[in-house]
């Protein structure tokens, strides 16, 4: 049985080819060969992939083997070099080996030379695949980096075409379909600019036939991945829809590709292509399962970023539901609110007591589902922005003991009673309306939670920031619900029981933020929770003086 060999002969005697070719079939190789006898015609032959060895004369006409040997060395390639020359010496042999060949031979020593060859083609294979094997552990290992680094769908598909380029191929382009018919190129990859640009442009102009039997359209209908070792000139003929398609093609230098389906968890989303030009040796089967594995984590990662795409897509859609219909419930909310407290004043001066009680009730029910379109509202901002601030002069212990007392009757028919302790004198620079949408939220929770026990209010400062602190002796939080409960629609029990959007607390602490300060939660001893409003006084000093 023969082994292919081919062989690159540096070689100005073209019988002395004829007997080095005759010695290598003798050992069982099937020779194939080109002779070069200058160092420009060495430089056209030596291309990736093209030989497994490489055998030099010592001596030829204005030229040699250590200028050969070091032509070989600067273009990369890993071929090894044995001299084979029937004037080369001991000494020269030495030299030349310390330089990088692999061995040398006497003309008149042939016999060994199949054995060296076979050796040296070995070593060099094995070397390859080691070198090739480390490149692609270290290229899976940066894939899962890298690819993690995002949940932007377009970014996603940028770094999936980039990942392979220049480490395992020149060219590569994410193909994608949003009908699930035909493709296009959502992402493309190269080393230079210029041939992105232009493969761009020929994709617009020159769209991929989703029918045809070949490429990219092929294996996105079968899921089949396809490897082509060669792109022949014919080949890209028969796909040309004009010349200028072709000579766009042309352009392209494609020398070999694989096509591997891109298949997400509810089918095929594309197809990722990659090309070799010139530059490396062509795609061989062997090239075929690291760039499937790559592509398969490409696609996982696709596929979670068009999940996020489509939730933020769904958020998107409801923030602004929630201000269109905060807008819309706004207007009649403050048009029946004042009628009601028209009705209550009236029911004080001429109906019973029963009458004004019902209508109290009622126009506080109003104002409830008015703070709740106002949290609609400021869910709707946050979306877009931080929430608006209008600084103001004020008395944190004012506000709170006024907050109290717009609580008093809620506090009774809810069985709890207010206990307030202030601080007298603490003035500072803040948002009255936000300061009091925090403090209501806080109060509101306390007594929806409180089990009919008292709730404690107090105002307290040390100086540098002013505190608020609301504590029940209710039902209480457990300890990994405490930073979940100050998220958008967070809530540490069911809504069925205990109702509410979700939006009370996420809205205090973002309100406390806008301000410099902050809003925590924590377990009372002895049962129940303490909710805690920290406020930065460092305004304290402008405060009064703008105020004097």
């Amino acid at each position: 049985m023969t082994m292919p060999l081919r062989v690159l002969l540096v070689e100005d005697n073209p019988d002395d080819k004829e007997l080095v070719e005759r010695e290598l079939r003798r050992g069982g190789f099937e020779v194939h060969s080109q002779r070069v006898q200058s160092g420009e015609e060495l430089r056209a032959a030596l291309r990736p992939g093209a030989w497994d060895v490489v055998l030099s004369d010592y001596c030829l006409p204005g030229f040699d083997a250590p200028t050969a040997l070091s032509i070989l060395r600067e273009s990369g390639l890993d071929i090894p070099f044995i001299v084979v020359s029937g004037s080369v010496g001991e000494f020269e042999g030495v030299e030349v080996m310390k330089a990088g060949a692999r061995d040398y031979f006497p003309k008149t020593l042939l016999t060994r030379l199949p054995a060296a060859v076979l050796r040296e083609v070995e070593q060099a294979r094995l070397r390859y695949e080691r070198a090739r094997a480390e490149r692609d552990r270290a290229l899976l290992a940066r894939a899962g980096e890298v690819l993690a680094g995002s949940l932007d769908f377009q970014e996603t598909l940028d770094r999936v075409a980039h990942l392979p380029v220049p480490e395992l191929a020149d060219w590569c382009a994410v193909y994608f379909s949003e009908d699930g018919r035909h493709l296009k190129v959502a992402a493309l990859a190269h080393v230079d600019p210029e041939q992105v640009a232009r493969g761009l442009e020929t994709d617009r102009l020159f769209p991929l036939d989703p029918d045809a039997n070949v490429g990219p359209p092929k294996v996105f209908r079968t899921g089949e991945p396809q490897l082509l070792p060669d792109v022949p000139r014919a080949r890209l003929e028969a796909l040309a829809r004009s010349p200028e398609h072709l000579r766009r093609m042309l352009a392209l230098e494609l020398g070999s590709t694989i096509h591997v389906p891109l298949v997400g968890r509810t089918g095929t989303l594309g197809v990722v292509m990659l090309g070799t030009t010139g530059s490396r040796p062509h795609f061989t089967p062997t090239d075929l399962p690291v760039v499937q594995e790559l592509v398969r984590r490409g696609a996982l990662t696709l596929e979670n970023a068009r999940l996020y795409r489509e939730s933020q897509e769904a958020i998107r859609l409801r923030d602004e539901f929630l201000a269109v219909a905060a807008h819309e419930l706004r207007t009649p909310l403050t048009t029946l609110g004042l009628q009601l407290g028209t009705l209550v004043q009236r029911a004080r001066r001429e109906s019973s007591a029963d009458m004004v009680e019902r209508l109290d009730r009622g126009l506080r029910q109003v104002r409830r589902l008015g703070t709740l379109v106002e949290m609609l509202l400021d869910v709707s901002r946050l979306s877009t922005g931080e929430l608006p601030l209008s600084l103001e002069g004020m008395d944190l212990g004012e506000l709170v003991r006024e907050v109290l007392e717009r609580f008093e009757a809620e506090s009774q028919a809810m069985g709890c009673a207010l206990r307030l302790e202030v601080a007298p004198g603490l003035v500072g620079l803040w948002d009255r309306m936000r300061v009091e949408q925090v403090v209501s939220g806080l109060l509101s929770n306390a007594l929806k939670f409180g089990a009919r026990q008292p709730v404690e209010v107090r105002v307290t400062s040390d100086g540098e920031v002013a505190r608020v602190v609301v504590e029940d002796r209710g039902i209480g939080i457990p300890e990994e619900q405490l930073e979940r409960i100050f998220e958008r629609f967070g809530r540490a029990v069911s809504s069925r029981s205990y109702g509410g959007l979700g939006l009370g607390l996420y809205l205090a602490r973002r309100a406390a933020e806008a301000h410099g300060g902050r809003v925590w939660a924590e377990q009372r001893e002895g049962g129940g929770a303490r909710f805690t409003l920290e406020l930065p006084l460092r305004a304290v000093e402008q405060a009064v003086e703008e105020s004097a």
